[in-house]
């Protein structure tokens, strides 16, 4: 048994020499056999495997691959494929878009069954999405279905349809006029949208789309759990802060499904130990831990013992999450508001400090770009501006200028890492001309950096973001589109306060592009635009190293899952 203090004491020591190289790639153990257990510990608590409630990508890929399916999927990586492949899983193909990419057809594949054998069909896949809009009750969950079919909205902003359970003539009103933006013909279901979408076949990989027996929901008091449509389903009932058991679903037919594997017998799902005790348990390989996988990524102290320790390497997976940490610079300030100024403010940035400041080079990479490797967009990792460069900094805040040094407040939310990743940048700052005052915030952070008169406090904001799927699409209109962000309520996602109408017409453009190598390369010109204008200072993408006990087979990433593991393939010698 390898000791958990001992681990621990030899990586810290080694941690400052350390380097990215180091840690284990994304690859795939050997190939998993079918049947035993597979036990996943988990640290934090998992509320619900409610599709249309779950919000976090990690908990999303885990139900996408064992209870829920949805339209369409991402397949397993496999041989040397670089990105991701999206085929029909409920439906029979990718979908059908009409000419002007405003409706989509899909059409479901036959003899599709819930767990307790009766049919599936496309009322249960629209009575799935029509819950995300009870917004009062369902909750955690995407809403991307609100702001993509071509529902009327009252002057407010908010939907006209409030969700299948609405009460009276204005829910009549409401629910007509879902139904004309959500039909179903037999098998095929049809979907109107508000403007054109091109990636809509990638949206629908959420599992916020994924069905719900109509007849067997119990209603927006509805529980944790509702039936499968997947290779699994849960046995007894499912405990948020203990976890719970996941069986064969008997109903589910192999070969209607292209997707998943479902290699183990049943899936346990631990949830509430410490990430430490978590790492131990696995490390330990005693008894069950052997065919266990740590859900929670390993604490940073433990990953340089594991990367260079062969025997260990053997059995970690080092996923990147999507998660990209970054600086919205305040365009409104009075200080910043001169592309010169915040040019001189990225010179200034020395983002392999923050890194190391946040978890070590292991846990997160220096980037430029707030489009993660992986994705077809990210054309580039140049910074536009230069490398960091402090004395440069300070020479154009003075050609400008400019008087130094400049007094900027910088808000971040609070945190151990984030207290010393956020240190970090404050030497390169002062050389670079700056006065920074760092402002920690504790509690309702985002909401506190996005209500009116932030602008008016702040210079600088901390944030971070991940793509839902596939495209760059999920990234650059939700942060920096003015027209989505910027009301009377605050600056909404756009912190900084960014704006460009030409810009915002462009994207209008790009998501109407059928063709999707040419879309997201132009979602990589748009990012070119914001990062030579500086609107954002890209930092450090994150990444995430799981544990696996030595009988664990089939471990490899789950496409777009947040640096999950694919259960689609995992599996137990």
């Amino acid at each position: 048994m390898i000791s958990l203090v001992a681990a621990t004491a030899a990586a810290v020591g080694a941690l400052a020499a350390c380097t990215a190289d180091a840690v284990v790639g994304s690859k795939v153990i050997e190939p998993a056999g079918r049947g035993g257990t597979l036990t996943l510990l988990s640290a934090a608590a998992i509320p619900t495997l409610d599709p249309q409630r779950i919000g976090d990508p990690a908990t999303g890929a885990m139900v996408g691959r064992t209870l829920h399916r949805t339209l369409t999927a991402y397949a397993p990586m496999a041989g040397e494929a670089t990105q991701p492949s999206l085929v029909g899983d409920l439906a029979t193909d990718t979908g059908e878009p009409s000419e002007d990419l405003k409706t989509w057809r899909f059409t479901l594949r036959p003899n599709l069954t819930w767990q307790d054998g009766s049919p599936l069909g496309c009322e249960d896949v629209k009575h799935g999405i029509a819950r995300t809009f009870a917004t009062d009750v369902i909750t955690g969950g995407s809403t991307d279905a609100l702001s993509a079919l071509a529902i009327p909205r009252t002057p407010d902003g908010r939907s006209t349809f409030l969700g299948p359970w609405a009460q009276g003539d204005q829910a009549a009103a409401g629910q007509a006029s879902f139904d004309q933006a959500v039909s179903c013909a037999d098998r095929t279901i049809s979907f109107v949208l508000a403007e054109p979408v091109a990636d809509f076949n990638e949206m629908v990989t959420l599992a916020a789309f994924a069905p719900v027996k109509k007849d067997g929901d119990s209603g927006p008091d509805s529980g944790a759990a509702s039936l499968s449509s997947g290779p699994y389903r849960l046995e007894g009932t499912w405990n948020a802060e203990t976890g719970g058991l996941l069986v064969r679903n008997e109903k589910w037919r192999a070969e209607s499904d292209p997707v998943r594997k479902a290699n183990p017998d049943r899936i346990r799902i631990t949830t509430g130990q410490e990430p430490g005790v978590i790492a131990a348990t696995v490390l330990a390989d005693d008894d069950t831990a052997k065919a266990s996988v740590s859900l929670t990524p390993a604490p940073i102290a433990l990953q340089q013992q594991v990367s260079s320790v062969e025997a260990l390497r053997d059995r970690s997976l080092a996923l990147p999450t999507g998660v990209i940490d970054y600086l919205a610079p305040n365009v409104t300030s009075p200080v910043l508001q001169s592309r010169e100024a915040r040019t001189a403010l990225e010179l200034s940035t020395h983002r392999s400090g923050y890194a190391v400041g946040l978890a070590s080079p292991i846990g997160a990479t220096p980037t430029a770009s707030l489009i993660p490797d992986g994705l077809l967009a990210r054309a580039t990792t140049a910074v536009p501006v230069g490398e960091p460069d402090p004395t440069k900094a300070r020479q154009i805040l003075q050609q400008a200028g400019v008087a130094v040094p400049v007094p900027i407040r910088v808000a971040y939310r609070e945190g151990p890492a984030a207290d010393k990743a956020m240190s970090a940048l404050v030497t390169g700052w002062r050389e670079g001309g700056f006065d920074p005052t760092l402002v920690p915030i504790k509690d309702s952070y985002f909401g506190t950096v996005s209500a009116p008169g932030a602008t008016e406090q702040y210079d600088v904001f901390w944030s971070n973001w991940s793509p839902a799927w596939g495209s760059a699409s999920t990234i650059l209109p939700p942060l920096f589109d003015a027209s989505l962000n910027l009301t009377e309520a605050g600056s909404g996602r756009d912190y900084g306060g960014w704006s460009s109408v030409d810009w915002n017409a462009r994207v209008g453009q790009i998501a109407s592009m059928p063709d999707r190598a040419a879309r997201e390369k132009a979602w990589a010109e748009a990012d070119d635009v914001l990062r030579e204008d500086v609107a954002y200072i890209a930092l450090a993408a994150r990444s995430a190293v799981h544990l696996a006990g030595s009988d664990v087979r089939g471990l490899a990433a789950h496409p777009y899952g947040g640096g999950a593991i694919d259960l689609g393939v995992a599996g137990v010698n």
